[in-house]
């Protein structure tokens, strides 16, 4: 009787997890040819290929009270993949980022005897630090993105290892501006603003306006900046697009959030991911959140957070990098001013040599390291 093919779970919760799945099925698939993937994937791991669970745009909530909000639904979603995974029987278990989705998921099954692997740590070293030990007791393993996260888990007994950011390898060392935008046929000799107010419903009706009047206030001072965004869904796009109109932003649609981060000089986004893909596509940024009124209290009251900035690029440089705008602070007149002042060549030359420092410490420190991991674990 031949041996059964190696069974690997993967559970991506929101569209930051889907990027690093697509990259981690095609790492398992070089490294491990006849493998079987199960898993909750977004659009970029679907097409990689697996047998589909459930898609993660169904679990991508953000927010305490938004979290509550959906809770009943988002728990009979979490019973359902349980249910399945536990039937599939696999190998092991990768949860990729959304730790509310995924490490009750991972202690759960780890009670059951799978292998479990977090993929992905949440921010411990901002807020709740006391996770990392709860964390390294539920899970085999924890990979990390950033080199200086293993110790929050090591220092607790926990296995954790650095595999690098992906984006870092996908993304140059050094970018061309003036090549990407004529890629896009934007001029290469134009000054380019990206415009991203998130990948998330209430990321994007939180700050969409305020953007775009930013955009207005920013084109009276400089009428040569030319504006781009980009949107993960046609939808997103179609209701951003609709009130770039409505406030007569002139926007120029590209095909995704990476091509208008590489061609722009300088862009406003909502804090995640995308500031990290800002900070590898050397682009100069000004990030901004707003969080419901009462999410937003429950972190003051609780003092949850454990730094005084959020965003990762300032994460990596341990200071304020970036201008970070909050809350009841983002208003039109606030953003555009931030904006204007990355405009400026002395300090665009500052933020690009610092970005690209902190590329290289990104990189990954061997080909599909987070899927050598994962088979190391299972040893295969």
């Amino acid at each position: 009787m031949p041996e059964r093919p190696v069974k690997i779970a993967l559970i991506a919760g929101e569209d930051s997890g889907d990027l690093l799945g697509a990259d981690l099925i095609a790492g398992l698939r070089r490294a491990c040819p006849g493998c079987e993937i199960l898993a909750v994937a977004g659009p970029r791991m679907r097409k990689a290929g697996v047998e589909l669970i459930h898609p993660s745009e169904d679990f991508a909530v953000m927010g305490l009270t938004e979290v509550l909000r959906h809770l009943p639904r988002l728990l009979r979603l979490r019973k359902k993949v349980l249910r399945r995974i536990s039937q599939w029987q696999p190998d092991v278990v990768v949860g990729i980022d959304a730790p509310d989705l995924n490490l009750p998921l991972e202690a759960r099954l780890r009670h059951q005897g799978v292998k479990t692997v977090h993929y992905v740590s949440p921010s411990v070293w901002a807020w709740r630090p006391q996770r990392a030990k709860k964390i390294a007791r539920d899970t085999d393993a924890v990979l990390t993105l950033f080199p200086f996260e293993p110790a929050w888990y090591t220092r607790y007994g926990g296995v954790a290892r650095f595999v690098g950011h992906p984006l870092a390898k996908f993304l140059p060392i050094d970018v061309d501006k003036a090549a990407e935008k004529a890629k896009t046929g934007l001029g290469s000799d134009n000054t380019v603003v990206a415009l991203l107010p998130g990948s998330r419903w209430n990321e994007i009706r939180a700050l969409s306006d305020d953007f775009l009047r930013a955009a207005l206030e920013i084109a009276q001072q400089r009428p040569e900046v030319r504006f781009v965004s980009a949107s993960p869904s046609a939808e997103k796009s179609q209701w951003f697009a609709e009130a770039a109109q409505r406030l007569g932003v002139d926007v120029t649609w590209l095909d995704s959030a990476s091509q208008a981060l590489l061609a722009a000089d300088a862009a406003l986004l909502a804090s995640g991911t995308v500031a990290l893909e800002a900070l590898l596509s050397k682009t100069p940024m000004v990030v901004a959140y707003r969080l419901s009124a009462v999410t937003h209290a429950l972190v003051k009251g609780l003092k949850l957070m454990q730094q005084p900035w959020y965003s990762l690029p300032n994460v990596l440089e341990g200071d304020f990098l970036v201008p970070e705008i909050m809350q009841d602070a983002i208003t039109p007149p606030a953003l555009s001013s931030a904006l204007l002042e990355q405009l400026q060549p002395q300090r665009r030359e500052h933020l690009q040599a610092r970005f690209t420092h902190h590329h290289h410490t990104l990189l990954p420190p061997e080909p599909d390291a987070a899927a050598r991991a994962i088979l190391e674990l299972i040893a295969c």
